[in-house]
């Protein structure tokens, strides 16, 4: 394999920091910008500490590579719906001078970080941004030539995610409460996906095989919430279990079932999946050990 130097926007992040752990595993020189100091970067990685909303503060060291990931966005529905401003400045109007950048220092490949609700009706500000900067992007290379590949994201849990996945605050306030609480309805279904896998199918985006293509990243199969509430209690050996109707104002944020809708399906996706999956039992039992330890909980 052909070893890039990569620029990782978000790389502090969740997902972001895996990513660029694998893409460096296989030896790639990463680096990393992220407005918050990275827990994750290690000694073969570089960092900087810059804003994508600020081209200035990273334009010197952007020009310097050859493959761009962006994974830097507001990325939770509730706080995108309440700042919806500030959500097309982060995750459209810097895209769009990000996306200039890379036209203008060549860069071979752009890769965007997307989320299955580009496909339904739900995710509110969230997903009309994500959906804009796919189209940015789409044009960019229609218009432009810079190829492309985009990663549309289904439900990510596992090591390094906080406060704003979902499964890590059930888990959290489950073992806090000694009570595991859902705020939503049981008849919820997921395609779950643990960040390794996720971020091991996501450095095939720089690859010639996924080019200017839109790849679905998710879980092999669909869970019910209640059976990974189950899988919890099991766990955990915290037995009760209850449901809690969802504030009114975000019933229409959030999916019930995968929100696939081929009839406003523009273009082709493709979901990508193999034959290696983290059991998401044993994916869950250490997720649950490492909030223990992140929030010492007894």
């Amino acid at each position: 394999m052909n070893k890039k130097k990569i620029l990782i926007f978000g790389g502090s992040g969740f997902l972001g920091s895996h990513v660029a752990d694998e893409l460096s595993s296989q030896g790639h020189k990463v680096t990393i910008i992220d407005n918050k100091q990275s827990q994750w970067v290690t000694s073969n990685q570089t960092f900087l500490q810059a804003d994508i909303t600020k081209p200035k503060t990273y334009e010197s060291i952007l020009k310097k590579n050859e493959v761009v990931f962006n994974f830097a966005a507001i990325s939770d529905i509730e706080t995108a719906n309440e700042m919806p401003i500030k959500t097309v400045e982060t995750n459209v109007l810097s895209l769009v001078k990000l996306l200039d950048l890379c036209k203008k220092y060549k860069i071979q490949k752009f890769v965007q970080a997307s989320t299955i609700y580009v496909s339904g009706d739900h995710g509110g500000f969230y997903k009309s941004s994500k959906l804009s900067a796919e189209t940015y992007l789409k044009e960019y290379n229609r218009i432009l030539g810079l190829r492309y590949c985009i990663l549309r994201y289904g439900t990510l849990y596992g090591p390094r995610s906080d406060l704003t996945n979902g499964l890590h605050v059930i888990i959290k306030k489950s073992l806090e409460k000694k009570k595991i609480i859902y705020s939503g309805s049981p008849d919820s279904m997921r395609d779950y996906i643990h960040v390794l896998d996720a971020a091991r199918i996501s450095v095939k985006a720089i690859d010639k095989e996924f080019e200017n293509k839109t790849i679905i990243i998710s879980g092999p199969e669909s869970y019910k919430i209640t059976d990974i509430l189950k899988i919890i209690s099991e766990i955990t050996g915290i037995k009760k279990i209850s449901f809690i109707k969802k504030d009114k104002t975000k019933l229409f944020s959030h999916y019930l079932r995968s929100p696939y809708s081929m009839e406003k399906t523009t273009d082709f996706s493709l979901k990508y999946s193999d034959n290696f999956n983290l059991d998401i039992g044993q994916g869950l039992s250490n997720l649950i050990q490492e909030i223990k330890t992140q929030y010492r909980i007894k």
